[in-house]
C-alpha cells in the first residue's frame, strides 16, 4: 500500500470559460505536478469550477456540450504536464465517472470533475460513483421557499453544489476501503446574506445525499465518509472595510520580495490581520458553519475576489475583499475536532504539513496533512483568482481491527454533535428536485431564447420580445 496524493483546486471563472486557452489550463493545473514534496503526477484531481458558462446556457441545459469540451481540454492539459514534467513515469488521467451525460456532475454552472491516476491508481481500484446535486437558488432560499429548512429545500441551479462519493480500495494484496467526497458548492453572494451562506451550507448537510453501496441502508449525507473535501466559491467576505492593509492584498509582493526574511515576516503579520477580518473562519469559531472541516493556511495568499480581470493585483472597489474560493478538508483518521471550531495553527490542527512532525508517504498510521495552501495571482482571466490544495492522505492502519475490507463498512468522519443536522426525507426532496429542474430549463430556455432574439445582448433582445407582443396584440385586436 502506499499513502494517495491528492491535488484540489477551485477557480470562479465568471462565465469566461470558453476564454481558457490550453496554456492557461496547463498554468492552473501545474501545481499538481510541482509540490515543494511532489515526485510523481498525484493520485486524484479534483477539479470545482463556478461559472463556468453563462447561467442561461447551463440553466436551459445547452451547456452540457461545453462542459463535456471542458473535461476532455483538462484531461489533456493533465496529461500533457504529467508527460513533459515526468518523461520517464508519464502517468495519463481519466474520470473517475465517466457518463455519456456530462451534466450529471453539474448543477448551473457549478462544475465538479475528479480525475485518477490510471498507473497509480487504476480503474479496478475504484468502486461505484455516486454523484448528486443540491440546488441552492431561487426557489430555495428566498420569496419562493415553499418547504422549510428542517425538510431541506432545493431550488435553482443558480446556486448550489455538486457532490461525487466514490470507495477506493486502498489496499495493496488484501481488500481495505475507504470512501472519498468531494463537493464543489456556490453559495449565496453579497456580503449581507451571510446567514443565508451559513444555511445554504447546512442544507448541503442534510439534503445533498449519495445513494449507498447496498439498496437496503438509508441515503448518506456529506459527512458520513472517510475523507471529505469541500470546495468552491463559498462567497465569505471581509467582516469590515479595510484600512492599513494594503500591503496584504498585493500578491505581487511575494514576487519582490526575493527571500527577503523582514518582508516575509511583516506580510505574514499583514496577512494575519486580514485573516482575522475572514466570515468564515468567523462562523467556524462560533459554530455555525465548517466546524468539522479545516484548512491550510489562508494568510499564504491576498484575497481571491473580487479582482480587476486581466491584472495580477488590484480589486474592484464596488465589492468588499473577501477569501471567497475556499478548500477545506476532513478525515476520519485526524483527531477528534472539539465542539465548534478547531484552531488552524500548526501545533493544534492535524490536517496542516507542519503537525505532521517528517512522516513520509509510507507512515502507516499518520495523519493526513495539507502540504501546499496557495493561489494563482497571475491567472487574470476571471475576477476571481484560482486556490489549489495538495493533500496527503496516508496509508490505512496496518491493525487489523480496523481494516474495512468491504465498501459498505468504508470507516466514517466521526461528526460533533453541534454540527448535527436533521436528515431530509429522499422520496420528498426527489419530487422537490424534479420541480427546481423543470423550472431550471423553463428560465433558462426563456432567457436563451430572449438573448438570442437580441443577438447575444439580453436587453436588445427584451426589446426585440416586447415590440413583437405589441405588434400580436395589434394584430390580434384588428387594428393593423
Amino acid at each position: 500500500m502506499s499513502g494517495l496524493n491528492v491535488f484540489a483546486t477551485t477557480y470562479n471563472l465568471n462565465t469566461r470559460g470558453s476564454s481558457l486557452s490550453p496554456t492557461h489550463l496547463q498554468h492552473w493545473l501545474r501545481p499538481a505536478f510541482s509540490s515543494e514534496n511532489a515526485t510523481s503526477s498525484p493520485d486524484l484531481v479534483v477539479i470545482g469550477v463556478q461559472e463556468l458558462i453563462p447561467l442561461y446556457e447551463s440553466l436551459s441545459g445547452f451547456g452540457a456540450g461545453f462542459i463535456a469540451n471542458f473535461q476532455n481540454a483538462i484531461v489533456a492539459a493533465l496529461n500533457t504536464l504529467a508527460a513533459s514534467l515526468f518523461p520517464s513515469n508519464a502517468s495519463s488521467f481519466a474520470s473517475v465517472a465517466p457518463r455519456s451525460d456530462h451534466r450529471a456532475s453539474s448543477i448551473g454552472s457549478i462544475i465538479l470533475l475528479v480525475f485518477h491516476n490510471t498507473q497509480s491508481l487504476p480503474a479496478q481500484k475504484l468502486g461505484r460513483p455516486s454523484i448528486s446535486r443540491l440546488g441552492l437558488g431561487v426557489g430555495s432560499t428566498y420569496g419562493l421557499d415553499v418547504w422549510s429548512e428542517s425538510r431541506g429545500g432545493y431550488g435553482m441551479g443558480n446556486k448550489g453544489a455538486v457532490g461525487l462519493r466514490i470507495p477506493i480500495n486502498r489496499g495493496k494484496e488484501e481488500e481495505v476501503w475507504e470512501s472519498f467526497t468531494f463537493v464543489s458548492a456556490h453559495l449565496a453572494a453579497h456580503d449581507e446574506n451571510l446567514e443565508t451562506r451559513n444555511a445554504n451550507y447546512r442544507r448541503i448537510l442534510s439534503s445533498l445525499l449519495f445513494t449507498p453501496s447496498s439498496s437496503l441502508d438509508k441515503p448518506l449525507r456529506v459527512w458520513q465518509t472517510s475523507h471529505l473535501i469541500f470546495l468552491g466559491d463559498l462567497n465569505y467576505r471581509l467582516a469590515t472595510p479595510l484600512t492599513g492593509l494594503d500591503k496584504a492584498l498585493i500578491d505581487t509582493s511575494l514576487q519582490q520580495r526575493q527571500g527577503d526574511v523582514a518582508a516575509d515576516a511583516d506580510l505574514a503579520k499583514e496577512r494575519e490581520k486580514l485573516v482575522a477580518l475572514d466570515t468564515l473562519k468567523q462562523q467556524q469559531a462560533r459554530g455555525k458553519a465548517f466546524a468539522f472541516l479545516s484548512e491550510g493556511e489562508l494568510a499564504n495568499f491576498a484575497p481571491t475576489y473580487k479582482r480587476i480581470v486581466g491584472h495580477v493585483d488590484g480589486y474592484n472597489k464596488k465589492r468588499r475583499p473577501g477569501y471567497t474560493d475556499r478548500i477545506l478538508f476532513a478525515s476520519y483518521r485526524s483527531r477528534p475536532v472539539s465542539e465548534g471550531y478547531s484552531d488552524n495553527s500548526a501545533e493544534t490542527s492535524p490536517l496542516l504539513a507542519e503537525s505532521a512532525g517528517g512522516d513520509t508517504d509510507n507512515d502507516v498510521g499518520s495523519q493526513p496533512r495539507i502540504v501546499t495552501y496557495d493561489s494563482i495571482p497571475d491567472l487574470t482571466v476571471s475576477d476571481h483568482k484560482p486556490v489549489y490544495a495538495f493533500i496527503k492522505i496516508p496509508v490505512p492502519s496496518r491493525d487489523t481491527g480496523h481494516r474495512y475490507s468491504s465498501q459498505p463498512q468504508t470507516p466514517l468522519i466521526s461528526l460533533p454533535t453541534s454540527c448535527a443536522t436533521p436528515a431530509t426525507d429522499a422520496l420528498s426532496l426527489g419530487t422537490r428536485k424534479a420541480v427546481a429542474t423543470a423550472t431550471d430549463r423553463i428560465v433558462g430556455l426563456t432567457w436563451y431564447g430572449t438573448v438570442t432574439l437580441g443577438a447575444g445582448n439580453l436587453m436588445a433582445g427584451i426589446a426585440v420580445e416586447v415590440l413583437l407582443l405589441i405588434v400580436g396584440f395589434t394584430w390580434f385586436m384588428g387594428l393593423w
